[in-house]
């Protein structure tokens, strides 16, 4: 009998089907290393950082709004914060009675 020329179909499926699992697979498995990599560095990163600048700046700006004073390029003067928010209750305060009294008469 006459051999045939013709490809082996089954064995041609099976190897497509194969090599797309097994790529398929690669590719998960280096995106869940990537990540895992990823989320590693991050947590090395912030567990080293040092904001020591940062708080400086804020403490800076703390003191800044914890004091009198004039600024000399405006001349406004500056008041602490917290006697600012008083005023400012007081005043909506007095504003609200004197709309309440005027509504009386």
């Amino acid at each position: 009998m006459a051999q045939y020329d013709d490809l082996n179909g089954g064995r041609i499926a099976l190897v497509g089907v194969i090599s797309v699992v097994v790529t398929a697979v690669t590719a998960l498995a280096v995106q869940v290393a990537f990540y895992a990599m990823a989320s590693y560095n991050d947590t090395k990163k912030q567990a080293e950082s040092d904001y020591r600048r940062q708080n400086e700046f804020l403490m800076s700006q703390e003191t800044e709004l914890a004091q009198y004073g004039v600024d000399p390029s405006n001349a406004n003067v500056t008041i602490p914060i917290e006697k600012a928010m008083e005023l400012v209750v007081a005043e909506s305060h007095s504003e609200s009675h004197d709309d309440d009294s005027n509504n009386e008469i």
